[in-house]
């Protein structure tokens, strides 16, 4: 591959960078040369030295080439990587996929591939897992790993420095859940709120996700026999026919316990929108929640009037975790939960509810609305 070092001009006071770059025609499979022309900045801004390093960055970013014509890191991820795998992210992760790429592009994407090694992509890692959370130092590792290993496959690289890297030490973080104790006291406070009283219960028995939770219209609570059918769910505002945990167009169907229907039966005996589509926990409107909204104008309130300091969505959701687990089996808490982490909860254990899950759920109930 040719070096491309492109060239600058002047015009009306700006700094142009001039590049050639091939462009394919998909309807003819043939490529041309194209002429490229963009403007870098003020030429009483920035020096000429600046402005051909301006240049070079530009078409490192475009072409994927180093000041050498090796192919850099962030060029072989937008040219040869994230093609094979963005066909496959959610919506939902894509962003977050997006950004986390971004860290390491930001770092080292200008370098060539060849030129990074094991040990500057380990004492890297090290040093985000000082300032990132744990899930975003962890994410970074797969990305790196499947990155190399890619360049690898394709024969960029004769060895993949990634393939041992460790995950390092992480940061502590507090992961608070709420005692049985204020579990009571939050309940107490929502009391005379039919509505999020009855919405306490069932997600301090089932773990669903506020995405879930606000998806939720009267079709799926079966009243008679105790079980709940997720078809779709709420994300940023949208509507979506799967979870987290399933497929487009799947149903995944849930245990709930007896206290809990029992108070979803009187909800629905009170609420004027009872008909099969309307949602089960609308807002004033008759719509769907936003969680941001839900926790700032509801949760929060409550939990200031219950004296609990922090309560999310995520807190209630460690809560039933931490005390199904104290009940149950594990299998039976990960079916609860329903996370695909754990190995014992890949047997599509959501097709099948074990009399196990019932009485593990039946327990927890007990234990956090008995007096």
């Amino acid at each position: 591959m040719k070096i491309q070092r492109g060239y600058l001009t002047r015009k009306s006071g700006s700094w142009l960078g001039h590049y050639s770059k091939w462009i394919l025609n998909p309807a003819t499979g043939i490529k041309r040369r194209k002429q490229i022309a963009e403007r870098l900045g003020s030429t009483s801004g920035m020096t000429v030295t600046k402005a051909r390093e301006a240049l070079q960055k530009k078409i490192v970013k475009e072409l994927g080439i180093s000041g050498d014509s090796r192919v850099t890191l962030e060029g072989f991820i937008t040219l040869r990587w994230k093609p094979l795998r963005e066909g496959t992210w959610r919506d939902s992760t894509k962003a977050t996929n997006e950004e986390l790429l971004k860290v390491v592009t930001d770092r080292m994407g200008d370098e060539a591939l060849e030129d990074i090694d094991s040990v500057e992509l380990q004492t890297w890692l090290n040093a985000l897992a000082k300032t990132r959370s744990g899930s975003a130092v962890k994410h970074c590792r797969i990305f790196l790993r499947s990155i190399f290993a890619e360049a690898l496959e394709q024969g960029y690289l004769d060895k993949n420095p990634a393939r041992l890297l460790k995950v390092p030490k992480l940061r502590t973080v507090k992961r608070p859940y709420l005692s049985i104790e204020e579990v009571k006291e939050l309940l107490k406070a929502a009391k005379w709120a039919t509505r999020d009283l009855t919405l306490l219960r069932l997600i301090l028995t089932t773990g669903l996700r506020p995405s879930e939770l606000f998806a939720l219209r009267w079709k799926c609570i079966n009243l008679v026999d105790g079980t709940l059918s997720l078809y779709e769910t709420i994300y940023r505002g949208k509507s979506r026919s799967f979870t987290k945990t399933t497929e487009e167009g799947d149903v995944q169907q849930l245990v709930v316990p007896e206290q809990a229907v029992q108070a979803l039966a009187e909800w629905h005996a009170a609420c004027e929108r009872n008909g099969e589509e309307d949602f089960i926990f609308p807002n004033s409107e008759g719509g769907f929640w936003f969680k941001e909204n839900y926790q700032r104008r509801v949760l929060t309130p409550l939990a200031k009037q219950a004296g609990i300091s922090h309560v999310n969505f995520q807190v209630l959701r460690r809560t039933v975790a931490t005390w199904a687990a104290s009940l149950g089996s594990l299998k039976d808490t990960q079916t609860i939960m329903r996370h695909r982490r754990m190995q014992t909860t890949q047997d599509n254990y959501v097709q099948v509810i074990a009399e196990s899950v019932k009485a593990t759920s039946e327990k927890l109930a007990e234990k956090m609305f008995t007096q």
